[in-house]
């Protein structure tokens, strides 16, 4: 299983997990895009004519702009998977993950998270296998999204890579705090490292993949896993926040860009979590 084609697969075959971090920070409600950031658009290639389809689709569905909710609302609100089966519907077309994919087949179980049993969608292509394996972690920001929104994130990856995936809904802030997403997300891949023959794996061609706040959570698990002495073969990760980190989202009005006051809280919640991680190493 080379990197390259599970980057392909993270890249180009979710449609709705591309658009989710986007379509998330805000809404056609949430005011017009001041004269610099029409500016900065002018100059940015737009969206294709698919993705520009799934963008009015959402909007169409009213979201609200995800500061002015609470945690809880903000799981409820449409997302770039709904709206995706608003085209396919327009279109004629089967909604049914498994006839978009064919030849990968889901089922949802429970696996072994750090502080009990979580949910986890496992994907498994056609045939006798072992296939390589990858972990997969939704994004969402830690506090939204989970294995159904991302769907076809991993499904695709699945199709693409010809790998067994498992999806990790981990536990979410603010309810389950830091750092409950990181731990359960490197159980998640412990159980996964034991019990892949199982689910027609081969534990000796493991990897990590992992979109937005996923990602983050695969470079973590990556590195407790060095720590641990644990085996790893691959990393994979898409937009990923560090220290230093900026938002890679085009400053366009049909991304909806994540404002000023987002982007100070996000550097604010990314520096806290540094420290907290510093401080547990020390504990070590």
């Amino acid at each position: 299983m080379k990197l390259a084609r599970i980057t392909l697969a993270i890249a180009s075959l979710s449609v709705s997990s591309l658009a989710f971090s986007a379509a998330h920070t805000g809404s056609g409600s949430a005011g017009t895009v001041p004269a610099k950031e029409s500016a900065k658009a002018s100059a940015q290639p737009g969206p294709n004519k698919e993705m520009q389809q799934v963008l009015d689709a959402h909007a169409g569905l009213m979201p609200k702009p995800i500061e002015s909710l609470t945690p809880a609302e903000a799981r409820k609100q449409p997302t770039p998977a709904d709206a995706v089966n608003v085209v396919l519907k327009k279109q004629g077309k089967s909604i049914d993950p498994e006839k978009l994919v064919p030849g990968i087949k889901s089922v949802d179980r429970m696996i072994a998270g750090a502080a009990g049993q979580i949910p986890a969608r496992v994907y498994t292509p056609d045939g006798a296998g072992p296939f390589p394996v990858i972990v997969y972690f939704h994004g969402g920001g830690w506090v939204i999204g989970d294995k159904q929104v991302y769907d076809g994130g991993a499904r695709g990856l699945a199709k693409q890579a010809n790998a067994v995936v498992v999806s990790v809904d981990y536990r979410l802030s603010p309810e389950a705090k830091f750092p409950a997403a990181w731990d359960d997300s490197l159980a998640a891949y412990k159980w996964t490292l034991a019990n892949a023959a199982s689910i027609k794996g081969n534990p000796k061609k493991l990897a990590l993949a992992g979109e937005s706040a996923g990602g983050n959570l695969a470079l973590n698990v990556a590195i407790a896993a060095r720590d641990l002495g644990v085996p790893l073969i691959h990393i994979s990760t898409d937009y990923v926040f560090d220290g230093t980190a900026t938002v890679p989202l085009p400053e366009t009005a049909q991304t909806a860009p994540i404002n000023a006051y987002g982007r100070s809280k996000l550097a604010g919640e990314i520096k806290l979590m540094k420290t907290a991680r510093d401080t547990k190493r020390q504990e070590r």
